[in-house]
């Protein structure tokens, strides 16, 4: 191997980290180059024990393609993952992702990452049944107002890198998709509860069952818990979902969805003007979808989709004494009355089209128009409702130039009110080496829109002050935070890769490496800025200290993912989720261009191991470790941290129906820090049980 590519995958720091990452890819190595002398050797089991052929996945392409022919690498968590990790919360099946960032701002809010991670301004594309749940006007997704209960999703298809040939902007560093089951795989009842520490309390209650010629399947959900100690972020959560399919006949099919998603998350305790109090979430969403499948390669589909999402707060700050920057005078703020509303709602149309148009050639291509309105003074700084409409065309095609040579290459074009037209353009080799071993060599290309508070950000406090101090009435002083005049380009990113995929089928063994380099431009960054404020009775206005928004930044990501995937036996796998980057960063500002390169974890490792016994135990560890980082906007500096969770369950049978009752204890070891250090993650623990009627 070349002194370049050594450089790409070693990490910067010290030689102990060096060479763990050397040896973590010489195992690798080792391992896939094993792997033909192995499959002539015949094996100790049979190949028939085991179910690691390729998955076939949709996201990537558009098209239904095994994870050996993606023109990216994807990552799929099954049923099987999501059981046994323990986890409540969808976020943090992500920790199964090699390179993916997951932690928390606070009880309820979720960050989620694949690179750069931050509160707000994300860069993963999200999808559920293929309807965008990002928000344009903070640039993320807000993960415990979705309309969506855990026991319903099928499975998840992560892509890991750029997928905006597929998806359009805003797929910048992946994409996510959460599948949903189909409603006739649901028939009958689910009675499913959890309790313990945290005031942790959930509850499921769904029946599927048919109605004249529609199968239907209808979920009811609650999720309360405390969050984090000595915080004001505990979260009440009531939803319910609901998903009728019919067959029209041999070839068409409708499919219609609605979801609903409302309560309290606990905010604010920070400060005086960041009182505590609670937010009111109401989250709705309906879809469509008409599919016609008239043979293999032949499938046509409508969808449409409307979501809406309202957050109310409403407290009084707390009054307190400050000091007028730069002047030896200090004055009493009065209380005043906190009202932050928002409502986001988005309309979506897409058509799509797949067909093979010639022997060994399929194509995916399509359209779609996209209408997003926004409604937030107090962050935007007008009554009026912000607009931004979205035109998509698409294409995606996939050549089988032989058998062991296929061609993937697609493009997005698209036009958006806020920076006006562009296009994402992506192509790829994969060559069989052998029929369980492949190499893959690809470029893309994504954009990132700016979000409609870094591009017209026009956030200020009106706070009452007394001035009789200086010989005025009380007056209302405008203190601006955030502040805006647009202007922004979009993100750009360049990333080239090179990917193995090997599967050892009498070993159980499957081996996924993804050796990649990112190149950002025009990183979007927050900076302190100085903005004048009039003060009645002072001559001169005073400055205060403001955020503002621009492009000021240049980046390279350097890095290599490892996925593994080890069944030694039918009913015991390992699972396998490592990645190492090295991050180098330019700007203007030195300070930007560090903050930057801290924010990328040079080290993320995740372990999930689980085994089913004969007489009806599961049992399940998952270890998760993220190298110490920086993350970008509210984070702060954390160390290392590792988690170990466990979980252990038995399944029997309560008068003739299927049950389960199981602990999961999240946490094993010592407390470690979420996203900031304030948020102490220590060790929760609750009870399951599950009942099948």
């Amino acid at each position: 191997m070349n002194r370049m590519v050594w450089k790409m995958l070693v990490l910067p720091g010290s030689r102990c980290r060096q060479r763990i990452s050397i040896l973590s890819l010489l195992l690798s190595f080792a391992l896939s180059a094993l792997a033909a002398e192995l499959q002539q050797t015949g094996g100790i089991l049979s190949e028939q024990e085991f179910l690691t052929e390729m998955p076939v996945v949709l996201s990537v392409s558009r098209l239904a393609q095994p994870t050996s022919e993606t023109p990216g690498a994807v990552t799929v968590i099954d049923r099987d993952m999501i059981r046994a990790s323990g986890f409540r919360e969808i976020p943090d099946l992500f920790r199964l992702v090699p390179g993916f960032y997951v932690g928390y701002f606070n009880g309820h809010e979720a960050v989620v990452g694949h690179g750069l991670p931050n509160r707000y301004f994300g860069r993963v594309q999200v999808l559920v049944d293929g309807r965008s749940v990002y928000m344009p006007l903070w640039g993320q997704v807000h993960w415990s107002d979705l309309p969506l209960a855990i026991e319903d999703i099928e499975r998840i298809e992560v892509t890991r890198g750029p997928n905006a040939a597929s998806y359009g902007s805003n797929s910048f560093l992946g994409v996510i998709n959460i599948i949903t089951r189909h409603s006739r795989e649901d028939r009958g009842g689910l009675l499913s509860f959890s309790a313990g520490n945290k005031s942790t309390s959930d509850g499921t209650m769904r029946y599927g069952g048919q109605l004249s010629d529609w199968d239907y399947r209808l979920t009811a959900s609650y999720r309360t818990d405390e969050g984090f100690n000595d915080k004001n972020d505990s979260k009440r959560i009531h939803l319910m979902t609901l998903r009728a399919d019919r067959q029209l006949d041999k070839t068409d099919s409708l499919h219609m969805q609605f979801g609903y998603n409302g309560g309290t998350r606990g905010v604010g305790g920070d400060n005086e003007l960041d009182p505590s109090r609670d937010r009111k979430i109401v989250s709705h969403f309906v879809q469509f979808k008409w599919q016609r499948v008239a043979g293999p390669e032949d499938e046509t589909s409508i969808q449409f989709s409307h979501s809406f999402r309202s957050s109310n707060e409403i407290a009084d700050t707390v009054p307190y004494s400050a000091n007028i920057p730069n002047t030896p005078f200090s004055v009493p703020i009065l209380s005043a009355t906190l009202n932050d509303v928002t409502r986001s709602e988005r309309y979506d149309l897409e058509f799509q089209r797949n067909q093979s148009l010639l022997a060994g050639f399929r194509f995916s291509w399509g359209g779609s128009i996209q209408a997003n309105r926004d409604y937030a003074p107090f962050y935007l700084g007008t009554q009026e409702v912000s607009q931004n409409n979205l035109q998509r065309v698409f294409g995606n095609g996939e050549w089988r130039v032989s058998p062991k040579l296929i061609l993937n290459a697609g493009a997005m074009f698209e036009h958006n009110d806020l920076t006006g037209s562009a296009w994402s353009p992506r192509a790829s080799i994969n060559y069989h080496i052998k029929p369980d071993h492949t190499i893959r060599v690809g470029i893309s290309k994504a954009l990132r829109t700016p979000t409609l508070l870094e591009e017209n950000a026009n956030y200020k406090l009106q706070l009452p002050v007394d001035l009789s101090l200086l010989g005025q009435p009380v007056s209302i002083v405008s203190i601006p935070r955030f502040i805006n005049s647009g202007g922004l380009k979009p993100e750009e990113i360049t990333t080239s890769e090179v990917g193995y995929l090997g599967q050892i089928p009498n070993y159980g063994l499957s081996i996924d490496l993804r050796f990649y380099r990112d190149e950002i431009k025009n990183v979007i960054n927050q900076f302190q800025v100085s903005c004048p404020v009039t003060i009645p009775g002072l001559l001169q206005p005073v400055s205060f200290n403001c955020h503002s928004f621009r492009n000021d930044g240049l980046m390279t990501v350097d890095g290599i993912e490892t996925q593994l995937r080890w069944s030694p036996e039918p009913k015991t796998q390992f699972i396998l989720g490592n990645a190492y980057t090295r991050t180098v960063s330019y700007a203007f500002d030195t300070g930007v261009a560090e903050d930057l390169q801290r924010s990328n974890p040079n080290h993320i490792l995740s372990l999930l191991m689980m085994h089913g016994f004969s007489n009806g135990l599961d049992v399940s560890l998952g270890y998760y470790q993220v190298s110490d980082m920086h993350a970008l906007g509210d984070g702060q500096a954390l160390p290392t941290n590792r988690r170990l969770d466990a979980r252990i369950a038995k399944k029997f049978l309560l008068g003739g129906k299927k049950a389960e009752m199981g602990i999961v204890i999240q946490n094993l070891g010592d407390p470690y820090n979420e996203f900031r250090w304030d948020n102490s993650f220590d060790r929760r623990t609750f009870v399951t049980f599950r009942l099948e009627l």
